[in-house]
């Protein structure tokens, strides 16, 4: 087992935290938020503060559909 870096993710389309190891491309191609933090706990208190209960992309307000669309597009 190595100790590399983890990129914690909330992925609106799965509903559910995504883990990316550092340096490998992320193998999910939906919409999905990233996150500075070490831990997966902390990852998932970033989002409850940015995004609240939603789970999935329709249960957020419009801005914030619009703001993780283009988060996505940046990324492409």
């Amino acid at each position: 087992m190595t100790d590399q870096p983890i990129t914690f993710a909330w992925c609106f389309s799965h509903g559910t935290m995504h883990r990316f190891k550092d340096g490998d491309q992320p193998w999910c191609t939906a919409s999905w938020v990233a996150f500075t933090a070490t831990t997966e706990e902390a990852a998932q208190e970033a989002k409850q503060h940015a995004y609240g209960e939603a789970r999935f992309l329709d249960e957020l307000p419009a801005e914030k559909q619009l703001e993780v669309i283009k988060i996505g597009e940046a990324r492409a």
